[in-house]
């Protein structure tokens, strides 16, 4: 029946050696996770032993959040494809086949999975950890789907805050002559009256005046 597990079952050490895994929205809006290898025929037989309906594997296909494409149809994934390591899948009933993708369902989706993560990520929240899921719209695509907007849902993490550096109280740089000079602050009320009086020194030269 597939790799399938829940994210919330695993361990305190599991994380240290997570294995690879592909993230699947199921049906029913809830996140599911598979160690890879993993194909499509597999996520489509555990959606069947997940469901209280009698629906079969041939009412449900799976599709790869990074091939929609706004007003094009959802391409549907072979039952023999692998699933890829930190993408999104979709399982979507077979009448989204007949229909251009829309943004309403771009936006439908985006909050179907920005919904099923908090729900699976509880014990990331409680370290401090933070995801969501959002649509990216590129505008400008490359030559593959040249003409098309193509419109993404991506998994944003929080980003790990960046230790600045201490800077030196007088760096040093170096010129293009080679010559090295040191930047300071002159704060000295002699120097801020030179300036000043350089400042009154300055007189307006009107045109035509000979000096």
């Amino acid at each position: 029946m597939g790799g399938c597990f829940s994210s919330s079952f695993l361990g305190e050490d599991s994380e240290q050696v997570r294995p690879q895994t592909a993230k699947v929205i199921s049906i029913h809006g809830d996140l599911r996770e598979y160690y890879l290898p993993a194909f499509v025929s597999q996520v489509l037989q555990a959606e069947i032993a997940s469901s209280s309906s009698s629906s079969s594997s041939s009412s449900w296909f799976l599709c790869n959040s990074d091939l929609l494409l706004y007003d094009e149809y959802i391409p549907a994934l072979d039952s023999d494809v692998p699933l890829h390591a930190d993408q999104i899948y979709f399982v979507l009933p077979k009448s989204k086949l007949q229909h251009r993708l829309t943004s309403s369902d771009m936006a439908a989706l985006a909050v179907k999975a920005s919904l099923a993560l908090p729900n699976s990520s509880n014990k990331d929240r409680r370290r401090g950890k933070k995801a969501r899921i959002s649509p990216v719209l590129l505008v400008n695509p490359d030559h593959e789907h040249q003409g098309h907007n193509v419109v993404k849902i991506s998994l944003d993490r929080k980003p790990k805050p960046q230790v600045q550096q201490r800077q030196p109280a007088n760096p040093i740089v170096f010129s293009r002559s080679g010559s090295v000079r040191k930047f300071q602050k002159y704060t000295s009320r002699r120097a801020k009256l030179a300036v000043r009086s350089f400042k009154l020194r300055l007189t307006t030269i009107y045109e035509g005046t000979v000096l």
